[in-house]
């Protein structure tokens, strides 16, 4: 299916992990929000809204241009929940500095350390050594996997891909030809004990795409 623009119905995809914490993480990759983006934020809210997540998670890219940043800022500030953001490589781009004072002004709060959501949950949003039985890292680019699974993390959220906007084939886990680029174009994966679901994103800097949904990831813990 060919997909050109953003107007085309965001996807929710559901991703269950049974550890008792009874929570509803919302995650949200690549916004690449700006003044012309508005549809997208629109969106989101009504994601949020039918989902009820009792946090929400944005995981980078977040803006492109600096008209980007006052859209994020409505958006963050009109959720009931807590929402957590990092940046990406965009974000680093127009000044991760400006991106996280927009967070932070908006009532978001940035993911430098780790938080305690729950008895059975953390989530972090640098990799660090951790020894929670249940520890979530919160990243941009899913190449960070491997030094995740050796500090311990039990879910790491990713994007940066976006699916590779193409999908003309999968295989063992991937999707080609996204993953002749990267070997992280893929769903999910996983190492021991350590899983690794990867988002196609919300959004997209050229948007055009083939069989590739835009998307967000409900984790319920």
């Amino acid at each position: 299916m060919l997909n050109i623009g953003s107007r085309d119905a965001l996807r929710v995809r559901r991703e269950n992990f049974h550890w008792g914490a009874g929570m509803r993480l919302l995650y949200a990759s690549d916004l690449h929000l700006t003044n012309w983006t508005a549809h997208v934020v629109e969106q989101l809210e009504r994601v949020c809204r039918e989902t009820c997540p009792d946090g929400l998670l944005l995981g980078g890219d977040l803006a492109d241009l600096p008209n980007g940043l006052p859209l994020l800022a409505e958006f963050i500030s009109a959720q009931r929940c807590p929402v957590w953001a990092i940046g990406g490589n965009h974000d680093e781009l127009l000044g991760l500095h400006q991106t996280r004072r927009c967070v932070e002004t908006a009532g978001g709060v940035w993911l430098d350390d780790t938080v305690r959501l729950h008895e059975r949950l953390t989530i972090s949003g640098t990799c660090a050594p951790t020894h929670h039985e249940n520890a979530i890292l919160c990243a941009h680019d899913p190449a960070i996997f491997p030094a995740a699974v050796q500090a311990g993390y039990r879910l790491v959220l990713a994007g940066h891909l976006h699916g590779g906007q193409c999908v003309l084939a999968r295989r063992n886990g991937r999707t080609y030809p996204g993953a002749f680029l990267s070997r992280w174009n893929g769903d999910r994966f996983s190492c021991g004990r350590s899983v690794m679901v990867v988002s196609k994103g919300v959004n997209d800097l050229l948007p055009i795409r083939w069989n590739c949904p835009r998307e967000v990831i409900l984790c319920c813990c």
